[in-house]
Formats: structure tokens, C-alpha cells, sequence
């Protein structure tokens, strides 16, 4: 990292300083006076999608969103297609009131000194892949100007470095939540709905995460570039309660999502929920899988989780390729479709019961956003205690749950829960989307 003048170092300071004394105490509600919501990565399909959710959470357009980034240039072209896509289906919102912070989230100093600047009352932290970065520095930031924080971060290694910080955000004060969205996030909160379904968490014996998306789920280059770089790792699972590494797009079978979804090939991926699922409930067997369509990708995938680990592991080679990919990926869209869907089942110690949970969604662009702004408003609410929590941490209450199942699955085509919870029943039904 470059040096920093001196004198700019204590200007910097004390604009820190002074915005820490600022800091208020944990957020009300949308129901309550504006807040400054910032959005690093808005100018990405996945940081797009979470501001045109936030603007249609209650009361959403009442807070202040900014955008944080490096290009005004693309920010102006991210807002035209918000425009576009929200006239399609919620009618017209010009967006005029987004503000544009330009600020590089890779440069710690430039970071601090923007957000100081900015003074936002919750950032959320969109800017992927999270793939081989070695520190969460923009969590670091909003610890040390004490600002919630939400991120979408799918790395185990990355998120294992966050919850190092948890001590920290707890003397601050600080509610944290990393590993938000739809997988990971709501992914993890149907975990623990099917653990419960069948007994407790002390009494479920195995969960099995089942993931789909057709083809890329309208996803952008960085979502093209994570997905990339995950094949190029073991993938991680737990056998007896003891990690177990198996090769990536490994074990093929066939997984039922449901009604509009149907029977579809996956195959194991390296996922989050294996590690924050047994780390967090302590079940002993966890398992991820992931497919798409046509089913021809995922025998492309399986062949390049073949190539030599030194090149898929190479960041900007990955990213290239995902450019270069992404006409042929967009074609491929138009012919499949964008649906994503997520199945996770739980099976009890005695092996007599299981419960299973189904979401499936149109458009994995729009409900990745929607994932995102479901859990950012617990952060505004006030529901988030000061640490930096993984989802099923935060939200293991079902009245947590519910809150959060809530927002996150208004726009769903299926949305199935274990039913009778409270009670520990057995028996699945479907639960309307609104």
C-alpha cells in the first residue's frame, strides 16, 4: 500500500473522529426518519438489484441510498437499466435521489477517508468476488467509524476472517451481518426451519443444500468470475462432524425443486452453508450441491473444474474470461430463462424423519436483491445485536426468521416451510407467495 502523507493521515483522522462521535445507537425502523443506506458494487448486478429492493422495502424510499464506486460513468448506465427494469414490473422510478460516492473499496486509506466523508448510517457491501481476498476490509472501515454493516460475502475463508472481528463489534457497538442474500443468507435460515421441523437442532443428524440456476440467473461478470474461481477449489463437506474434501462438480445426481422447476442435475460445490451450518448449528453431515441449464453447462463446468488449480484460481484471468463469456452466457439466457431455486433438507438422528424446504424464483438478478434487503432492514430496524453474525446466528428465533421470510419472499413462484414449527410438526405444505 502506498504511504500516505502525514498531514493527510491526520486530516483523515480526524474526520474519523469526528463521525465515531456522531454515531448514533442501534437504527429505528423504515418507519422512522431517513437513513443513509450506501450500496458498494451498485454499478454490479447484484448491488443494482439490492437498491432497487431497498426502494421497494416499506417505507424504502424514504432512506437515502448512495451508490459507492469508482466510475460515474457506469453508475449513470447501472441507473438507466434500474429505470428500464423497474418500469417493466413496478412502474416508474427515476432513482434522481441515488447519489453517486466515488470511493475504492480496494484502498483501505482512500476507503476510510470516503466513508468518514459520506457518513452513512449502514453500509452493505456488494463488490465480489469475494474469492481470494486475504482481509474484509470494508467490514475493518465500518468498525472503525462504528457503522452497521451488511455484506454478501460467499467465501468460507473470507468469512471465517470477518467473524474474527466479532469481539470487536460487540465494544463497539456495531451490528454486523456477513453472508446475506439468497445462498448464502436465506439458504441458511431455511436450515435451520427444516433442523427445527425435525426435532431440534440437537436432533438433526444431516442437511443437504441443493442449489439450481438457469443459466447464469442473469448474473453479471462478477458472478461469472466467482463461480469460476469456486471450481477451482476441494469442496467442502462433513462427514460425522468431520471435514471431508471432495473433488469440485463431483457425485452428479438429480435434485427435485418443485413445481415450474422440476427434477435437475447438480453436482458438489464448494458453498458457504457446509461450514457456517455445521460451525453454527453443529450438525454432524452437511452437504452442497449446485446445478444449472441447460445441462450441457454443467459438463462445461465439470471440465474446466478440471483445469490446473493455478489458473482458475488467477483473479483477473477469471474475470477476463467471464467478460469474454458473456455475450455466449446472455444468449444462453434468453433461451432458459433466469430462474433460481434452492431446496435444503434435513434428516433427524433416528433416520425417521425428514423435512424439506423449497424457494424457486423467476429471476436470480431480482431475488438475490431482494435476499439482501430483507436482511438489511433487521440492520435498520434494530433487530441485529452489536457482532458480526452469520444469518443463522442472527435470526435463530422463528419470530427472526419470519421477519426476515417475510420480505425476502414476496416475489417467489414457490416458497414451501416445514409446517407446524412451533410445534416441531412433520408435514410440508406451501406457503402462498404475495
Amino acid at each position: 500500500m502506498r504511504s500516505l502523507p502525514i498531514t493527510s493521515f491526520m486530516a483523515f483522522t480526524m474526520a474519523a473522529n469526528a463521525f465515531t462521535m456522531m454515531a448514533s445507537p442501534p437504527l429505528p425502523g423504515l418507519d422512522h426518519e431517513p437513513k443513509r443506506v450506501l450500496v458498494i458494487g451498485a454499478t454490479g448486478r447484484v448491488g443494482g438489484s439490492t437498491v432497487r429492493a431497498l426502494r421497494r422495502l416499506p417505507g424504502g424510499t424514504k432512506n437515502l441510498i448512495s451508490v459507492g464506486g469508482r466510475n460515474a460513468a457506469k453508475f449513470k448506465k447501472a441507473k438507466e437499466r434500474w429505470m428500464s427494469l423497474e418500469s417493466k414490473k413496478n412502474g416508474v422510478d427515476t432513482f434522481d435521489d441515488v447519489e453517486f460516492v466515488p470511493m475504492d473499496h480496494e484502498d483501505r486509506i482512500g476507503l476510510l477517508a470516503a466513508l468518514a466523508s459520506h457518513r452513512p448510517d449502514l453500509i452493505i457491501h456488494t463488490a465480489g468476488p469475494f474469492q481470494r481476498r486475504t482481509a474484509p476490509e470494508v467490514l475493518k472501515a465500518a468498525l472503525i467509524l462504528k457503522v452497521p454493516y451488511v455484506d454478501v460475502c460467499d467465501d468460507i475463508h473470507l468469512a471465517q476472517l470477518a467473524k474474527g472481528y466479532d469481539g470487536e463489534a460487540r465494544k463497539g457497538n456495531v451490528p454486523c451481518l456477513i453472508s446475506t442474500g439468497v445462498w448464502p443468507g436465506i439458504s441458511s435460515l431455511m436450515a435451520v426451519d427444516v433442523a427445527e421441523a425435525v426435532g431440534g437442532i440437537e436432533a438433526t443428524d444431516k442437511i443437504e443444500f441443493e442449489f439450481f440456476t438457469s443459466g447464469s440467473g442473469g448474473a453479471g461478470t462478477t458472478i461469472l468470475s466467482a463461480t469460476f474461481l469456486i471450481l477451482s477449489e476441494k469442496v467442502l463437506a462433513y462427514v460425522n462432524g468431520r471435514p471431508h474434501y471432495y473433488d469440485a462438480a463431483s457425485d452428479f445426481r438429480k435434485a427435485d425443486f418443485g413445481k415450474g422447476i422440476g427434477l435437475r442435475q447438480v453436482f458438489r460445490m464448494n458453498l458457504l452453508e457446509a461450514f457456517s451450518c455445521h460451525r453454527v448449528l453443529g450438525v454432524p453431515n452437511v452437504s452442497t450441491f449446485f446445478g444449472t441449464a441447460p445441462n450441457g453447462w454443467n459438463y462445461l463446468l465439470k471440465g474446466m473444474a478440471m483445469l490446473p488449480a493455478k489458473i482458475l484460481q488467477d483473479r483477473a484471468l477469471m474475470q477476463a474470461l467471464a467478460i469474454v463469456s458473456e455475450p455466449l452466457v446472455r444468449l444462453v439466457d434468453t433461451l432458459v430463462g433466469t430462474a433460481n431455486a434452492m431446496r435444503v433438507t434435513a434428516t433427524s438422528k433416528r433416520g425417521t424423519e425428514s423435512a424439506t424446504a423449497l424457494y424457486a424464483h423467476e429471476d436470480l438478478e431480482t431475488c438475490v436483491g431482494e435476499g439482501i434487503a430483507a436482511f438489511a432492514a433487521q440492520v435498520l430496524d434494530g433487530k441485529v445485536a452489536p457482532g458480526v453474525w452469520y444469518p443463522e446466528e442472527a435470526f435463530a428465533s422463528l419470530e427472526g426468521r419470519r421477519d426476515v421470510f417475510q420480505l425476502a419472499t414476496k416475489g417467489c413462484s414457490t416458497w414451501e416451510r416445514p409446517a407446524g414449527i412451533d410445534a416441531r410438526g412433520r408435514q410440508n405444505v406451501a406457503q402462498s407467495c404475495t
